[in-house]
């Protein structure tokens, strides 16, 4: 089951390995989460590239 969540204008995209294609921002925000839960996540205008295939959400 794939474990990393791209989320991106409204989609959500999983996968197992990513590579973000230029720069990029790591925030930690333990006491302020993301509404999905997320404390940890990566920020980035840059294009990605799933390594592997990417899989939809699954409702």
């Amino acid at each position: 089951k794939p474990v990393i969540s791209v989320k991106r204008k409204g989609t959500n995209l999983y996968g197992n390995e990513v590579e973000i294609l230029g720069p990029c921002k790591i925030v930690y925000q333990p006491d302020n989460p993301l509404d999905c839960g997320a404390r940890l996540w990566i920020e980035t205008f840059s294009d990605i590239h799933f390594i592997g295939g990417s899989f939809p959400a699954i409702s």
